[in-house]
């Protein structure tokens, strides 16, 4: 299939016109026949996650892979079977590509860019019109990446997204998950990164600081809502 030839050049494709003709390109394949495009270019993306995960790449391949792998992740949502079939690979992929993003670039455009996408991405899959759809979601969300244990830091950078991005949703249920699922938040701050024997980067920090203003806004020691405002929802 086209894609399977096209997305191992993901080097290539880093200018944003591009990148928007691929999101149209993905919705008209899609569009046309979604059992054929979906295992097709969630085979080519586990090919190029493959490769990025082994060695050091330019940013500007993860940032590209992260715009696809968002894409994909909207797209899939259309159809219950197989958001359920791909949600877990893709939700692991996405944490490892945004990570990257933040930690391998000092540019702050494109930083501010990998967590917009990110946070655009998240709150179309939080905000479906059935909010059970949208409660399971999040819940899968948060166990996915809380079991990420080959890379905590990046997990703990998307746990602190979904919950700013649920906390600011109109549907209530997404918060109301994150809300049931706080012992998860505290076990993983605690075990995964107060327990780490590696130095927590500042930027992780910030981002699960996001459920920290969530659940208490005007406690003290939290980082003022002016220092979050990239990366909460």
């Amino acid at each position: 299939m086209l894609v399977e030839q096209l997305i191992p050049k993901y080097a290539a494709f880093q200018i944003r016109p591009l990148l928007s003709a691929f999101h149209v390109l993905f919705k008209e394949l899609y569009a046309y026949s979604s059992e054929t495009f979906l295992p097709a270019v969630v085979r080519a993306l586990d090919v190029a996650m493959s490769r990025v995960s082994i060695k050091a790449n330019a940013v500007g391949n993860y940032f590209t892979l992260l715009d696809w792998v968002n894409q994909i992740l909207l797209l899939s949502s259309q159809n219950n079977e197989d958001f359920v079939k791909y949600l877990p690979d893709l939700v692991r992929w996405q944490a490892y590509l945004l990570y990257k993003c933040l930690e391998e670039t000092k540019k702050k455009g494109l930083k501010a860019s990998a967590l917009r996408i990110t946070r655009a991405c998240l709150r179309g899959l939080f905000k479906q019109k059935q909010s059970i759809i949208s409660g399971d979601t999040v819940e899968s969300y948060i166990k996915i990446l809380a079991g990420m244990q080959a890379s905590p830091f990046a997990s703990a950078v998307l746990l602190g997204m979904v919950a700013g991005v649920s906390a600011r949703l109109r549907n209530k249920l997404p918060s109301q998950v994150v809300e049931a699922s706080k012992g998860v938040f505290y076990d993983f701050f605690l075990k995964e990164l107060l327990g780490s024997k590696i130095r927590v980067p500042r930027f992780v920090m910030v981002c699960l600081c996001c459920y920290g203003t969530y659940r208490r806004p005007n406690s003290a020691g939290i980082l003022r809502r002016s220092q979050l405002n990239p990366i909460s929802g």
